[in-house]
């Protein structure tokens, strides 16, 4: 596979007059971590509606600006929405948010489950989130979306259900012959859907009752046994497989 052109996403006041430039994070990592040349044409994704071609002319640690020689609408978004609702594992919760992102998340909801383990001290919450949400911006970047999935704060499974849209199909990935394969369960869009990943323990009764009250549908993955933080990664691919949005290859860049 080449190397992908690199991707930054812009605010519409970075954007003027046929030029935009980046500075802060942005710049330095181009300048230093990429090692980004006078006349390299870059990606840059202005406010998730409209991508463009940025020929760089100016290239410093502080300040990246160039000339924009094309713009399209941008793509790298499903037609399907999926808004997980992870359960935070004991571990490894940044790599679940990069995956998540990947897989082409619309939203992550990290919530607590009877059975979580982690129980995020209340003083760590705040840059906790503040970490996740650079970690999906910079997966969302690398993977071509046209925009990072919002990560929302911790809440308790109850709570994040109810913070659902109104028309989304709840889905609870379990470990159950009573559950049906998932690829069986996709709606058409643009019926939306809320996606269960309990955590490593399982989902449990007093979980389990809940998500029937919600009219939650329960499902599974195959045979094999994923461990809560790829599961929903998995999951979220084969929805958007079943659901078409990964028929298409990813349009080149104009030359």
């Amino acid at each position: 596979m080449q190397a992908a052109v690199p991707r930054f996403f812009v605010e519409s006041d970075q954007v003027a007059g046929g030029r935009a430039s980046l500075t802060g994070l942005d710049a330095s990592h181009l300048s230093r971590a990429l090692r980004a040349q006078v006349g390299e044409t870059i990606v840059i994704v202005e406010r998730g509606i409209v991508e463009h071609g940025l020929r760089l002319d100016e290239v410093t640690p502080s300040r990246v600006s160039g000339s924009i020689v094309w713009s399209r609408p941008v793509e790298g978004e499903p037609r399907l929405e999926v808004h997980v609702l992870q359960a935070v594992p004991a571990q490894a919760m940044d790599a679940t948010v990069e995956a998540l992102t990947e897989a082409g998340a619309a939203t992550i909801r990290p919530v607590l489950t009877h059975r979580t383990v982690s129980r995020p001290d209340p003083s760590r919450v705040v840059h906790r989130l503040e970490r996740w949400r650079l970690i999906a911006r910079e997966a969302a970047q690398l993977a071509g979306r046209a925009a990072p999935p919002e990560v929302h704060s911790i809440l308790p499974l109850r709570d994040a259900l109810g913070q659902l849209p109104t028309d989304a199909r709840i889905l609870a990935c379990v470990i159950g012959q009573g559950a049906a394969p998932i690829l069986r369960a996709v709606p058409e869009p643009p019926v939306a859907v809320g996606l269960v990943i309990g955590p490593e323990g399982g989902l449990d009764a007093a979980d389990l009752r809940l998500l029937d009250g919600s009219g939650a549908i329960l499902v599974h993955l195959g045979r094999r046994v994923f461990p809560s933080r790829l599961a929903g990664a998995v999951a979220t691919s084969l929805l958007l497989a079943g659901a078409g949005d990964l028929d298409a290859a990813a349009a080149p860049a104009p030359s």
